[in-house]
């Protein structure tokens, strides 16, 4: 197992690469209290997983102070990664990832999907045995909700857990990995007693149901790996099944009685799934 090293006091050399403008991850090594042209690289990054806003790092040559400190933490937190807010090696090669960079450090991030236009991305099969019958409905209907926790493997068992009684056809992890659990021909448990539009009616039966690993709280960004999955999924599904935009819900725009749900949660990108499935 790699260590992370405990962050240096000194500034980084000046002679450091200025950040392209091309986001990217830097060279790996440096933590709070640490100034230069890395950190601002380093910052530009969170800001585009939107771990950090641009407000947060638009004054300053690049400071790894509180805030970027925390936004570290939270990026670990979520990609399985010590929790130490120190950039270390560990922490880039996650970056990396997160950010589509796999041809190298100045590589592109992969763009959203071009709207209109899907197919069925990967996903990993994972069966679940709570679901039943549709009953002759079709599908058309999208219901997001949030897990309530960032545990994706444990959102997962629980799913699959014959006591727990509830499933999604789909869960999208935090690395933007997505699991299928019940295929779409059949009923999966995720929505309970609901409404769509106001009118009472057999939510389950009619819809699709993705999970989004998440813990709700309104704080915890939902990552970008995650919001391009969603949207390519999510496009296809629309396409696939010809469901209208207006019935791409949330869970708690469905649940009855009202405000017994409230995911996804309310920094959710609805501006941005919509655009990009439109």
């Amino acid at each position: 197992m790699n260590v992370q090293r405990a962050a240096p006091s000194t500034a980084l050399s000046t002679t450091a690469t200025a950040a392209r403008s091309t986001v990217s991850a830097p060279p790996p090594g440096f933590g709070k209290g640490t100034q230069g042209t890395q950190v601002k690289q380093l910052q530009d990054a969170l800001v585009q997983l939107k771990y950090m806003t641009k407000e947060q790092v638009a004054t300053g040559p690049g400071i790894f102070g509180n805030q970027t400190e925390a936004a570290v933490k939270k990026f670990q937190a979520d990609h399985k990664v010590p929790t130490t807010g120190f950039y270390g090696e560990l922490t880039q090669a996650a970056l990396k990832k997160a950010l589509g960079n796999v041809s190298g450090p100045t590589g592109p991030s992969k763009p959203d999907p071009k709207p209109g236009t899907f197919t069925k991305p990967p996903v990993i099969a994972a069966p679940s045995p709570n679901f039943s019958d549709r009953g002759g409905k079709d599908i058309d209907t999208i219901v997001l909700h949030h897990t309530a926790s960032n545990n994706g493997a444990g959102d997962l068992a629980h799913m699959r857990n014959p006591k727990s009684e509830v499933s999604a056809h789909y869960m999208v992890d935090r690395d933007g990995k997505i699991y299928q659990l019940v295929g779409d021909s059949k009923r999966a448990w995720h929505a309970g007693k609901g409404e769509l539009h106001g009118v009472p009616t057999d939510v389950n039966g009619r819809s699709i149901g993705i999970e989004i690993v998440n813990d709700g709280s309104g704080k915890t960004p939902f990552t970008e790996a995650q919001m391009k999955s969603l949207i390519q999924l999510t496009g296809y599904l629309k396409q696939e099944y010809k469901v209208p935009m207006n019935n791409i819900v949330g869970h708690k725009d469905v649940a009855v009685p009202h405000g017994r749900k409230n995911d996804p949660a309310a920094n959710f990108d609805w501006n941005r799934l919509r655009n990009g499935v439109s």
